[in-house]
């Protein structure tokens, strides 16, 4: 089994993969205000195109993830760079795109539910027997050192 740094490395490397570009585009739909007497008491608002791209950026998140660690090498970017692979508990093959996805819209659901939820998700590997998060369990993956 994978340990948990190599996952934590893996998922700040699809993070930066996924987020730059996503906050990027962002960046051109979110109006910014000012008031004239001080920059300081700028503000923010999100625009159409704002909540557009925030949903398109969520899909394609869960995209990434679903497709590529649902592949036969089951591999992110940041996987593939730590070398680890995301498989199936009982049999070591590919989980496969769906799996893959419930796999990560869990994960993303712990994030939603609180950010508490979330990092005891992230953190639940350091102490599992088999080195599982909670997102793992819920499909029966598990991640593992690939040469």
């Amino acid at each position: 089994m994978a340990d948990w740094s190599a996952r934590f490395f893996a998922f700040l490397i699809d993070a930066l993969v996924v987020g730059v570009p996503w906050i990027v585009v962002l960046s051109f739909f979110v109006k910014r205000s000012a008031t004239i007497s001080s920059s300081l008491n700028s503000t923010a608002s999100f625009t159409r195109g704002a909540w557009a791209v925030l949903g398109i950026g969520f899909i394609a998140v869960l995209g990434y993830f679903s497709f590529l660690d649902g592949s036969p090498r089951g591999q992110t970017i940041g996987k593939r760079a730590l070398n680890i692979a995301v498989k199936d508990l009982r049999t070591g093959a590919p989980i496969g795109a769906g799996r893959a996805l419930g796999r990560r819209f869990f994960f993303f659901a712990t994030y939603m539910a609180f950010i508490f939820p979330f990092f005891l998700n992230g953190l639940w590997p350091l102490w599992d027997p088999l080195r599982q998060a909670w997102h793992d369990k819920v499909v029966a993956s598990c991640v593992v050192r690939v040469r």
